[in-house]
């Protein structure tokens, strides 16, 4: 037979039918054990000992121990990759198997929970603190049920705090405390408690982000900020329920780089123009700036002096682009004119171009995919100039691709008053990147080499971005499941090794025929 020894008051109070306060006789709590323990296996056997309530039942079998452990494992694998409902299925197999194992039916709760089943997650949720009323991750669980599902914030907050003085460590309950407090205007006692939780679990995302939370509706945006870079540093997914919140810190990040990005504008023009003037010195010629429109996905294209022939260099830059967003690509192409400008004083400048030869090579290495083209229907004319194109714009995003690594952690470094424009700026180039490089007949016709090798730069690209920004960003996580992912690691892990011997941007000036700078995409 299997004992479980209650306080006669913790039974009152989880049962609801009389007050703690007055204890009943045996002849009135034996039918409210009965009633509230009735998923036990019978036959029930209940005695008073003093102040406590023994219940005695038989043991579930070997057999269906092994089994249903087996099983609630397999369950909350389910419920951590957030099939929730298959969860539900194998947690209630669980419990025919084994009705006493209080784990299993907190997590079919928590199940419950996730799809919206308040009245039966609360239901099992009550059934596991009758068997345990210990359970500190019940009391958790049925708190936030009460808080988010029920409106309820005070009787949330008496079964947090019931659950802290079992638990006085655990993360999830001060987090979700740390979450009443500042839904109850209490913002210090929240901030305290998040840190708290953070504390107890450096890896808890909950926290970071409940705090930036705090501190952003609160004018604080800095502390939000500095919250939020150490929640990208620091934290850890734990399961499917982590990257909502992910996604949401995300948001709240760049909704503070647009607004510091607006507060910074008139400094981060001063930074711009002194830059200007320091490249106008360097390279022995003035920079014009203005605005066009272009055809394809370029954010920003400079056109050295010395090499259109003109007494002046030019930086042409998307038009209607946000003019607080300006600074960084005009930021960016002044680095480049830095960078040809050092390569040309000592001599090592070099220009790179292709030839007919060379192109009449790479032509000939899609002879497979033109002749799918043909098949398709088009023209041998038009084949031949999308062809040549594609060519021509992975050759120039081959090219630019690492000098703009170099250079966006040139402007990252040296110019910190662009951080927020900076952010902002590639974000934009990285989500269009992604939506044109997802596209499906882009796809359809695109060769196949110059398909994979653009999407392989594109991952390399978004990876390096994604630690210039700390983890702050997620831009390499739709390449993860491309085939080209893997070239993208080592294209990267290249650039990276090679790169270290650069302290400082210098005598890597270069320029390619039609070359295109801060170009995510080959578009």
């Amino acid at each position: 037979m299997h004992t479980i020894r209650l306080k006669i008051a913790d039974l009152l109070e989880l049962t609801g039918q009389m007050s703690a306060g007055s204890v009943p006789d045996v002849a009135e709590l034996t039918p409210i054990v009965m009633r509230h323990y009735a998923f036990l296996p019978h036959p029930l056997i209940v005695t008073i000992e003093g102040e406590e309530v023994v219940l005695q039942f038989p043991e579930e079998s070997n057999a269906a121990q092994t089994e249903a452990a087996r099983l609630a494992q397999k369950g909350a694998k389910r419920a951590a990759e957030g099939d929730y409902e298959k969860a539900i299925g194998i947690f209630k197999r669980v419990l025919e198997l084994q009705p006493s194992l209080h784990s299993a039916r907190r997590d079919l709760a928590m199940a419950y929970v996730e799809i919206g089943e308040v009245e039966n997650a609360q239901n099992h949720l009550i059934e596991v603190l009758r068997l345990d009323p210990k359970d500190a991750w019940s009391w958790v669980v049925i708190a936030n049920l009460y808080i988010r599902e029920k409106s309820d914030p005070e009787t949330g907050e008496k079964f947090l705090r019931k659950a802290l003085e079992l638990k006085p460590d655990d993360a999830w309950a001060l987090n979700s405390l740390a979450a009443v407090c500042y839904q109850t205007g209490r913002h210090d006692d929240a901030v305290a408690n998040f840190e708290r939780a953070i504390a107890v679990n450096p890896d808890f995302v909950n926290a970071y982000y409940g705090e930036a939370m705090v501190f952003e509706s609160t004018n604080q945006p800095d502390k939000a900020l500095e919250t939020l870079n150490r929640l990208f540093a620091r934290a850890k997914m734990q399961d499917v329920r982590s990257k909502p919140v992910y996604d949401n810190a995300r948001l709240l990040f760049t909704k503070l780089q647009n607004d510091l990005a607006v507060q910074t504008q008139s400094d981060a023009f001063k930074c711009v123009q002194n830059y200007k003037a320091e490249m106008e010195v360097l390279s022995g010629y003035p920079v014009r700036i203005e605005e066009t429109d272009f055809e394809d996905k370029a954010g920003a294209r400079l056109q050295i002096a010395w090499k259109h022939r003109r007494n002046y260099h030019l930086i042409s830059t998307r038009r209607a682009y946000a003019p607080e967003l300006l600074c960084h690509l005009e930021a960016h192409e002044l680095t480049h004119l830095r960078m040809e400008s050092e390569a040309r004083i000592v001599g090592k400048n070099q220009f790179f171009t292709t030839t007919s030869q060379t192109r009449e090579t790479a032509m000939r290495s899609l002879a497979g995919d033109i002749r799918r083209l043909e098949k398709a229907g088009y023209s041998e004319d038009s084949i031949t100039k999308v062809t040549l194109s594609l060519i021509n714009g992975l050759c120039g995003f081959l090219f630019n691709c690492p000098l703009d690594m170099l250079i966006e952690r040139h402007i990252h470094g040296a110019f910190p008053v662009l951080h927020a424009s900076q952010y902002l700026s590639v974000r934009t180039m990285a989500l269009e990147a992604w939506q044109v490089n997802s596209d499906p007949e882009i796809w359809k016709i695109t060769p196949q080499k110059v398909l994979k090798s653009s999407l392989a730069l594109n991952g390399a690209y978004s990876l390096f971005l994604d630690d210039l920004f700390s983890g702050v960003t997620a831009f390499a996580h739709p390449y993860k499941r491309l085939d080209s992912f893997s070239l993208s690691e080592r294209l990267y892990k290249h650039w990276q090794e090679r790169s270290l011997s650069f302290s400082h941007i210098e005598g890597g000036g270069a320029s390619i025929v039609s070359s295109t700078s801060l170009r995510t995409s080959w578009g």
